[in-house]
């Protein structure tokens, strides 16, 4: 007996191992399951035998980004019916989407009756085999700024290879909406029966401005160049298939009175196929792109110049690229959230788009010597309700169908953690100054309403517009209590019948009634001692119920980490540079001052976009000036 219980134990085992044991008894059938992803509600639906087998995944990502949860989707799905479980590995880049099609599945399983534990069964997974590759410059991140210097190495001759640890191209750069350029043909074609106009769009004005706004902490040779080479760099890129159109209307209303601000802004005109083409450009001159390689080292000779990186392929084998130069393109740290927390000193923040830049190749060049400069930058832009999920109301986030996001961007009451009101609340008309305000009180703040105010966005009757900034504004009508208790429901508000329960409710203090009544005041008398306009002193705080719903800081990503000069060149601590390591977009700072991020529009990615080129084009002038 005690041989063939081993025996029937045994097999399982070698079978599980195998990714093929039959894990639990359950009714047979099709089940659905859903669990919150980075953007969206993401939704499984499981077929299994009465054996428990899994046999089929279908998995509903759509409204996650394609590039990353959608890989992730194509990834596991087939994986967990072939493995019979659950705990095959997530997606480089896409670890949120990852958890949540992993939790989608299991909630099918559970309807099914099948218990989750049994299907949670480690995947062995076989090593591949060490390789070797040998390439003029080497370019970690497939981003803006990676693609931007592949495609001006390739261009200067240079053999170029580009990792990309995601399995898909574009990162940040493919969500990011435009960049900025002054002087571009476009421009000149759009303005030419403007002439005061285009005046104001030269080089000149926009470096005054920019180096005013920063105090002059940020780089002079490197705003001046990358603002110079802006307008030829749209030519440049869309002759590698990128295409860009001027905006004719502005969302951020704040901006209006200053053209310079937003008549810079070339949009995409199709993002995704953007980077299709530009890497189809790359092809053609020769250059090859990894995905799914993940870059964590590099060599160095005696001198400290780079001669080799060394990264994971996909089978998690080591590859070693023999290298002359190397182009750290990796986005900043912005997907770390403990460094987040602890450089831009808030627990507060939330990350937008940032997902899965973890701050790699800083610490790369900071492990080769170099000097560390502004990791405390980060691009915070706007705000939003903090937690709003899926639910009977909608779904919360900066793709938005929550219609209670118009109580968020109008300019009402809003009070930091202890309940004390902290600017004028026009700031909702321009994405930065916002986030600057919420970031000024820690990153999280509340906004106040009553009952009656929330009246009146039913009613669809506001005095102002709902600004243009931030999340995206759903059309359509509803009843915004019902929108307030469904928030309530969910912990992102707090609701009483008078404002000292109020306060105890949300934790402000004991200032909190006299703040509330000082505002009022203001809005009787039309006087703000912050200065806020009498057209936007519209709502006061009277009559109960009254509600706060908390509001936190978005950050997209990081704006620095790595001292560079005007060619990108990353610098040591003695101000000179390190042999063949470049850096680029959100690892190189001199662009920006800290903390904050200037209020003109497509700043990163235009940064992102020139200094890549520029890198690209040091970097092959070396490899050649070297041969």
């Amino acid at each position: 007996m005690f041989v063939e219980t081993f025996r029937k134990t045994a097999l399982a085992a070698l079978l599980c191992g195998a990714g093929s044991c039959a894990v639990a008894a359950v009714t047979a059938g099709t089940y659905e399951g859903q669990a919150m992803g980075k953007l969206s509600m993401v939704k499984a639906a499981v077929t299994l035998d009465a054996e428990g087998r899994l046999t089929d995944v279908k998995l509903d990502v759509s409204g996650e980004t394609p590039f990353l949860g959608g890989e992730a989707a194509k990834a596991m799905a087939p994986a967990m019916v072939k493995h019979q479980s659950t705990a095959v590995d997530a997606v480089t880049g896409a670890t949120i989407s990852s958890e949540a099609i992993r939790k989608a599945v299991i909630a099918a399983i559970e309807k099914a009756g099948g218990d989750p534990k049994k299907y949670d069964v480690k995947v062995a997974k076989k090593i591949g085999p060490s390789e070797t590759m040998t390439a003029d410059i080497v370019v970690v991140g497939a981003g803006a700024s990676g693609t931007a210097a592949a495609l001006a190495a390739a261009e200067s001759g240079a053999k170029v290879l580009v990792l990309e640890k995601a399995p898909a191209v574009g990162g940040a750069g493919q969500i990011a909406s435009g960049l900025f350029a002054v002087e571009s043909s476009l421009q000149k074609e759009k303005f030419k029966n403007d002439p005061e106009l285009l005046k104001q769009l030269t080089a000149d004005n926009l470096y005054t401005l920019l180096m005013d706004y920063n105090h002059f902490l940020s780089n002079a040779p490197i705003t001046r160049r990358v603002i110079e080479q802006s307008g030829s760099t749209i030519d440049w890129l869309q002759g590698h298939g990128a295409k860009f159109k001027l905006i004719d209307w502005n969302p951020q209303q704040g901006q209006n009175p200053y053209p310079i601000r937003w008549r810079i802004y070339h949009r995409y005109q199709d993002n995704h196929t953007a980077f299709v083409n530009m890497y189809k450009s790359l092809e053609k001159m020769g250059g090859k792109l990894l995905t799914s390689t993940r870059a964590y080292d590099l060599e160095q000779d005696k001198d400290g110049n780079v001669t080799a990186v060394i990264a994971e392929k996909a089978d998690g084998g080591k590859l070693t690229i023999k290298t002359k130069a190397l182009v750290l393109a990796t986005g900043g740290y912005g997907g770390d959230m403990k460094r987040l927390s602890e450089k831009m000193e808030s627990k507060q923040l939330t990350n937008r788009i940032a997902w899965a830049n973890n701050g790699e190749g800083i610490d790369m060049a900071l492990k080769a010597g170099a000097q560390k400069m502004g990791e405390n930058s980060a691009l915070i832009h706007a705000c939003e309700f903090d937690g709003l999920s899926t639910s009977t109301a909608g779904a919360h986030g900066m793709i938005d169908s929550n219609l209670l996001v118009r109580v968020l961007k109008t300019p009402l009451l809003w009070v930091d953690p202890a309940g004390h009101r902290f600017c004028n609340e026009e700031l909702i008309y321009d994405t930065v100054y916002w986030a600057n305000a919420g970031y000024s009180v820690g990153g999280k703040y509340f906004v106040v309403v009553d009952g009656k105010t929330l009246d009146a966005y039913t009613a669809d009757k506001l005095p102002f517009e709902v600004s243009g900034a931030g999340p995206a504004n759903p059309t359509g009508k509803g009843d915004f209590r019902a929108f307030a208790e469904e928030a309530v429901r969910q912990g992102v508000g707090f609701k009483a019948d008078t404002l000292e329960e109020l306060a105890k409710k949300a934790g402000f203090d004991s200032g909190f009634t006299k703040q509330v009544a000082d505002y009022n005041k203001a809005v009787e008398t039309k006087k703000d001692p912050f200065g806020k306009p009498a057209e936007f002193l519209q709502f006061g705080v009277k009559e109960g119920p009254f509600y706060a719903f908390r509001a936190k800081v978005v950050s997209l990503s990081t704006l620095g980490g790595l001292r560079v000069n005007e060619n990108m060149q990353v610098l040591d601590g003695d101000y000179r540079t390190i042999g063949g390591l470049y850096a680029t977009g959100n690892n190189a700072y001199g662009f920006y001052s800290t903390p904050s991020y200037p209020p003109y529009q497509g700043l990163a990615l235009g940064f992102a976009y020139n200094s890549g080129r520029i890198a690209g084009m040091e970097a092959a002038k070396a490899v050649k000036a070297a041969k």
